[in-house]
């Protein structure tokens, strides 16, 4: 009986260290960032009359995404890099990086390119969060409104 304990003490202790052993750090830097807050706005198309909902993803690294859906079809159609904090009331500035290429050349061309020097500034957009909307001007000076999803 006593040389049935030992054996499963040491079959206990074993298993308990290989437990251990066996666990993997779930700390993973690799991650993608996390969503802080999404902005979306809804407008109609002047040349076919269709609904395009513009969205916007704003991400705890300061990144964020603009994606453009109409008819079941989702463009990202910009990315770059804001400062100011998103979830609250306050002043922030979004910086385009990179923008589909029909953007700057009127074509129908959807990849994504970097914006060019020359049109950087044009690509700053300031933007004012006062609750649940958020109202943003772009270069030409057009204004927008934003609802917090």
């Amino acid at each position: 009986m006593r040389k049935f304990a030992k054996i499963s003490a040491v079959l206990a202790a074993m298993v308990l260290a290989l437990a251990f052993v066996g666990c993997k750090d779930d700390d993973d830097d690799d991650d993608d960032p996390s969503v802080v807050t999404t902005w979306y706005c809804t407008e109609t198309d002047e040349d076919d009359g269709s609904v395009v909902t513009e969205t916007v993803y704003f991400y705890d690294d300061n990144t964020f995404k603009a994606v453009e859906s109409s008819e079941g079809v989702n463009v990202t159609f910009a990315t770059g890099s804001y400062t100011g904090d998103t979830t609250k009331d306050g002043n922030i500035v979004i910086t385009i990086k990179k923008i589909v290429k029909g953007a700057l050349d009127d074509s129908d061309s959807l990849e994504l390119v970097d914006v060019p020097a020359e049109y950087a500034s044009y690509f700053v957009l300031k933007a004012t969060i006062n609750g649940n909307t958020m109202s943003s001007i772009d270069g030409d000076g057009e204004l927008s409104a934003w609802i917090k999803k």
